[in-house]
C-alpha cells in the first residue's frame, strides 16, 4: 500500500469514527424530560388545585394558583417528576402537604403533617419521564 493510499484510508477512518461519535452522543431533545407540578390551596376558603406536566416550575406555581379561584391561594407544593398532595385535619383545620415517589407515599406524609384523622383534599402525580 502507497503513503497516499494509507492516508486516504486513515483520513476516511478517522471520519467514520468521527460520525460515529457524533451519532452516538444522546442530544439534549432525547434526554429524559422533565414535568413539574405544583399544588395550590387556600387556607381561608379550603379551594385546592392542581397543575401537572408544565414545562418549568415557575409555570406550574402559576398555573396551580390561578385554578385555585380563591385570593389567597398560594402554591405549596412543588413536584418535579413525582407525586404531591394536601390534606387537612378536619377538627383543628390544620393543613400538611408533602411531595413523594409516588401517590401513596405523598398521601401518607401530608396526612401526617396534618395530624391524626386527617383527610386527602388533593393530590396529583406528574407523568413519569421513560429512562
Amino acid at each position: 500500500m502507497t503513503k497516499s493510499i494509507r492516508r486516504v484510508v486513515t483520513g476516511a477512518l478517522l471520519s467514520l469514527i468521527a460520525i460515529v461519535g457524533l451519532v452516538s452522543v444522546p442530544s439534549q431533545a432525547s434526554a429524559a424530560p422533565n414535568y413539574y407540578g405544583s399544588i395550590a390551596i387556600s387556607v381561608r376558603t379550603g379551594n385546592a388545585s392542581y397543575a401537572i406536566d408544565f414545562p418549568s416550575p415557575a409555570s406550574a406555581k402559576r398555573a396551580a394558583i390561578r385554578k385555585c379561584g380563591a385570593r389567597d391561594c398560594q402554591w405549596v407544593v412543588l413536584m418535579h417528576n413525582n407525586c404531591g398532595a394536601a390534606a387537612q385535619q378536619p377538627y383543628t383545620r390544620r393543613w400538611g402537604w408533602a411531595y413523594g415517589p409516588t401517590r401513596n407515599r405523598a398521601v401518607n406524609a401530608a396526612r401526617n403533617a396534618a395530624g391524626r384523622g386527617s383527610r386527602t383534599i388533593v393530590w396529583a402525580c406528574t407523568t413519569r419521564p421513560r429512562y
